[in-house]
């Protein structure tokens, strides 16, 4: 696994070469013992291994409006400038221009809805780009489907306020 993540999960053991207890030198590894384990020890240890990845997975995935409230949660007040994590600010915005679209879209103000509904795109795009250059997303997989509907609602409502917005 390349996700420094996932250090410390059940995927990830370091071998330390064996030394002897009484000369204080490293074993030859030809004398180091076998282990044999039955085909039942066997798929234990791997199912035990899995539920341990997957639960240590769920503990670190969030979805994007736990991690724009987790962005005011960090927030020290005392040392504002250092404590923001910009890695969260996008979130944050994405959350806080989800609800003005709710609020412009009780007032009707269509410009308004269109705006922010393409920097809204605009910035979560930019975000899944920048983890993707970065190295954070390995994998497609590792981005879940609330995304893609989000985005999707996104464009449907850019689609809707622009047809609106030249209706008036």
């Amino acid at each position: 696994m390349k996700n420094g993540h996932l250090k410390g999960s059940p995927l990830w053991e370091v071998a330390e070469p064996a030394v002897d207890s009484i000369a204080g030198s490293k074993i030859d590894s030809s004398n180091e013992k076998e282990y044999h384990y039955t085909s039942k020890e066997l798929a234990d240890k791997k199912r035990e291994t899995v539920n341990k990845f997957l639960i240590l997975k769920d503990k670190m995935t969030d979805n994007g409006y736990q991690l724009g409230v987790s962005f005011i949660q960090n927030l020290d007040f005392k040392d504002f400038v250092n404590s923001i994590d910009y890695g969260f600010l996008i979130f944050f915005l994405i959350l806080i221009i989800s609800f003005l679209l709710i609020y412009f879209a009780f007032k009707n103000k269509v410009k308004i809805i269109l705006i922010l509904s393409i920097l809204n795109l605009f910035l979560l795009t930019l975000y899944l780009v920048l983890m993707y250059l970065a190295g954070f997303l390995e994998d497609i997989d590792q981005i879940k489907y609330g995304y893609y509907f989000f985005i999707i609602n996104l464009v449907l409502i850019s689609f809707e306020a622009y047809k609106l917005k030249k209706e008036l």
